[in-house]
């Protein structure tokens, strides 16, 4: 389950090497292009397969102005071993602009933490570090939007279907099918569903790696489950990766070292 927070939860800031952080992106990579849920929206996904095995829990918990001016919700992500993650390894609390959806430039605020720590809010500072834009990956396109022109070339491709009834851990759905091949490999499959919330999407497969990501439940009455810290309380600074708070510092990788890591209303 370490794998899953540290490959998955700290991906989302693009604070992990690109074949780490790769996994990460696809978890968002396919989220609509505006935050148009409503508050008390909430939906969790069973992860099942590769080194990734576990729930991830998003809700939408509260709406207000970011410093920019701009209309934000606060957006609630977990991460953790059982359904109801009751006792999640790892939560983000990210005030996230309507108008980006969950992207890096919408994220102006941002707090973390894994285990029993309490939320950490990451200083306005460090801010571009923790939410900048990791390493691009070029080896395949990018999943399109619904409206977007669908990519090709260099053997890979997305294909589009018709919406069809699909069947889900949280019951059946009507889902948009896109399928990513490289050539004759399928890479990647996924459903996008109006109906489900936050995402919209139902379903994502790796075949090559036999890895699957499920929406198992979702609702519209979700309440604030994290608490934030006080305005007095440290805030998580730019710093070498030995000055991290125990809960943030990198797991060890076998092999080589690797490149210096970094993390986290």
């Amino acid at each position: 389950m370490s794998a899953l927070v540290y490959a998955l939860s700290l991906a989302l800031l693009g604070a992990v090497p690109a074949e780490v952080s790769r996994e990460g992106r696809l978890l968002f990579e396919a989220a609509p292009e505006r935050m148009d849920a409503r508050v008390g929206e909430w939906v969790t996904y069973q992860m099942n397969g590769g080194p990734t095995e576990g729930f991830m829990r998003l809700a939408v918990v509260a709406e207000q102005k970011d410093v920019q001016g701009r209309d934000a919700v606060w957006v609630e992500l977990e991460f953790g071993e059982h359904a109801e993650l009751k006792a999640p390894l790892a939560q983000f609390l990210m005030l996230v602009a309507r108008d980006t959806g969950l992207r890096r430039e919408g994220i102006s605020r941002l707090f973390a933490t894994q285990g029993f720590e309490k939320l950490q809010e990451v200083d306005t500072g460090a801010m571009p570090f923790f939410v900048g834009t990791p390493e691009k990956d070029t080896s395949q396109p990018p999943l399109p939007p619904p409206t977007a022109q669908l990519p090709a070339g260099q053997g890979t491709s997305v294909n589009r279907g018709k919406p069809a009834r699909v069947m889900t851990l949280a019951g059946t759905v009507t889902a948009e099918p896109l399928e990513v091949r490289h050539r004759q490999l399928v890479l990647k499959r996924y459903w996008l569903s109006r109906e489900i919330p936050i995402l919209r999407l139902a379903k994502i497969e790796l075949p090559p790696v036999r890895y699957t990501m499920e929406v198992r439940d979702y609702g519209v009455d979700a309440k604030p489950r994290m608490v934030p810290p006080a305005p007095s309380d440290k805030k998580i600074t730019l710093e070498p990766a030995s000055n991290l708070p125990p809960h943030f510092q990198p797991l060890p990788q076998s092999g080589t070292a690797s490149g210096p890591q970094e993390n986290r209303p």
